[in-house]
């Protein structure tokens, strides 16, 4: 879906997927920062349709606590799911040396509406975050079920005190492209290396079809 910011005239394209049909939600242009309040229409929008026009109603996303962010086209996007300290701001620097954008939500249900909204590329998850663990973080189990149309453009790494870095068959078991004991920060820069690297490999064939068939 196409939509242009009201302010600064900045159009962006929307993951349609995202998007629930008939309901409406806000976005801060990245440009201007300027709020955007946007339809969704009840049908899928054509690719030639005009830029959304600014809603009455406020976002179902605000009413639940966050709003959601809209980034250029071929952003590539991390959530960092940590709660503030060193170890959520060394793994920025490094997902920023990557190329990436670090979004740092603001809690468990900041990260779910972000999720929700906005297609992306990367997820680091340490399993307490926001006071919660492995067994009943909400992040995770909202990840687990996924799609798998959606899930496979998603790197996801889980983080925790219990767990063998780079260990594949706990990885498997939940559902995550790789996990890392929090003990081993200081190789944090290489297990990621390594963790997207074998994921990049791993779905390299898949997404160039998907890209000459004009799905990606």
């Amino acid at each position: 879906m196409k939509v242009q910011c009201e302010s600064c005239g900045t159009k962006l394209s929307l993951p349609e997927d995202k998007l629930t049909p008939g309901t409406s939600f806000s976005f801060n242009c990245p440009k201007c920062q300027h709020k955007n309040t946007v339809n969704v229409p009840a049908e899928k929008t054509p690719e030639n349709s005009p830029p959304a026009q600014t809603a009455d109603m406020e976002s179902s996303a605000e009413d639940e606590g966050g709003v959601g962010e809209i980034y250029d086209e071929g952003a590539k996007l991390a959530l960092i799911c940590f709660d503030p300290g060193p170890t959520r701001d060394n793994l920025k620097k490094m997902i920023q040396d990557r190329g990436y954008i670090p979004i740092i939500p603001s809690g468990t249900r900041d990260a779910l509406n972000r999720i929700r909204l906005t297609q992306f590329h990367v997820i680091l998850l340490d399993e307490n975050f926001d006071g919660q663990n492995e067994t009943d973080n909400a992040v995770l189990r909202f990840i687990q079920p996924m799609d798998m149309s959606t899930r496979r453009r998603i790197f996801v790494a889980l983080f925790g005190k219990n767990f063998k870095t780079l260990d594949h068959m706990t990885a498997y078991a939940l559902s995550v492209n790789a996990v890392a004991n929090l003990a081993d920060e200081s190789e944090f820069d290489k297990f990621l290396r390594k963790a997207l690297a074998d994921y990049e490999r791993f779905y390299k064939v898949y997404f160039d079809v998907m890209r000459e068939l004009g799905k990606v």
